[in-house]
């Protein structure tokens, strides 16, 4: 079924992935289709002073991994999906019923929202790339998907983690049975080899090292928290025109202070995107766009069974994923 009615509606929810959602030559087809992709990749590019024009289109997976390269090339490629559905679409698509971004997305999901610039956007994601890759330098991390089992178990593995070890706390619950760990990598690993002792035939638990690089959503992000603050404090967003997902609470909002205070707090606190899918589908909206460059946001939407999620899969042209009559 084509999700063309619900977008022409604006009974939809617009959302954009977060980090370790890269892919090699991400937004090649994207590029080679819409001219409108192209401009958003240039614009992003003269912000951080990144080649992101060529690493989206062309980069490896070697030269896509550091965070430093990752984190900004991947808020530019989904803005940059955003802008293609909209070149493709034109007058047929209506505003979304909710934009959201997960972890990192929540930076691309406040400049669709128009509640701050393109510009500034990009310098805090590279500037917070930056500050989370030293600290995983200094402290090695690790973050680790476990589905199949309820968040509240993954919760207890982690709190049975041995101190001498390290710290793994659940730094996203994107679903009612996937749940992600981050934190110190000797701990992420304990729990993930305590997830794999606890998987059984009629009840299969499956354990998926991400490629973030980084312990989002954990204590490790202190530092980055405190050297942010300042910039965040400084960020003077204004009301977005249709309501924003928060990552600490699940919740929409409006107001400029909760969406540039959820910046700062989901350093170190859980993103809550399933709670945050339950408030989309609770208010009637089924049809959840997911902006790409993978298809993580509309895997995550698929745990629902009342949802109807739309990849903006960049392997396939557009006119395929959103037909035109």
């Amino acid at each position: 079924m084509t999700p063309l009615p619900a977008l022409a509606a604006g009974r939809y929810a617009l959302v954009f992935p977060g980090a370790g959602s890269h892919l090699p030559a991400m937004a090649r087809r994207l590029c080679r289709a819409f001219p409108a992709a192209v401009e958003v990749l240039e614009r992003a590019e003269k912000a951080v002073g990144l080649d992101l024009a060529r690493l989206c289109r062309a980069g490896t997976a070697p030269e896509l991994a550091p965070p430093e390269i990752s984190h900004p090339a991947v808020v530019a490629t989904a803005l940059a999906g955003s802008a293609a559905l909209r070149a493709h679409l034109g007058e047929r698509l209506a505003p979304p019923a909710f934009i959201g971004g997960h972890s990192l997305g929540h930076f691309a999901a406040l400049v669709a929202a128009e509640s701050i610039a393109f510009e500034e956007a990009l310098v805090l994601v590279a500037r917070r790339a930056r500050l989370m890759a030293e600290q995983s330098r200094l402290r090695p991390a690790l973050m680790a998907s476990i589905s199949g089992v309820a968040p509240g178990r993954v919760a207890e593995w982690c709190a049975d983690c041995p101190a001498v070890v390290g710290t793994a706390v659940v730094g996203c619950l994107n679903g009612p049975r996937q749940t992600v760990v981050s934190g110190d990598e000797a701990a992420v690993c304990w729990v993930t080899a305590r997830a794999a002792e606890a998987s059984a035939a009629d009840d299969p638990v499956s354990v998926r090292k991400l490629t973030a690089g980084v312990a989002s959503h954990s204590p490790l992000m202190a530092p980055v928290q405190e050297e942010l603050a300042p910039a965040l404090e400084a960020l003077g967003p204004v009301a977005p025109a249709v309501p924003v997902l928060l990552n600490s609470t699940g919740r929409p909002s409006t107001d400029p202070g909760q969406l540039r205070t959820d910046l700062l707090r989901q350093l170190s606190a859980p993103v809550r995107w399933n709670e945050a899918m339950r408030a989309v589908l609770d208010s009637g909206v089924e049809t959840v766009v997911d902006t790409g460059p993978g298809q993580v946001l509309s895997k995550a939407a698929g745990l629902h069974p009342d949802a109807a999620p739309v990849a903006l899969n960049f392997m396939q042209p557009l006119e395929k994923v959103v037909p035109l009559p």
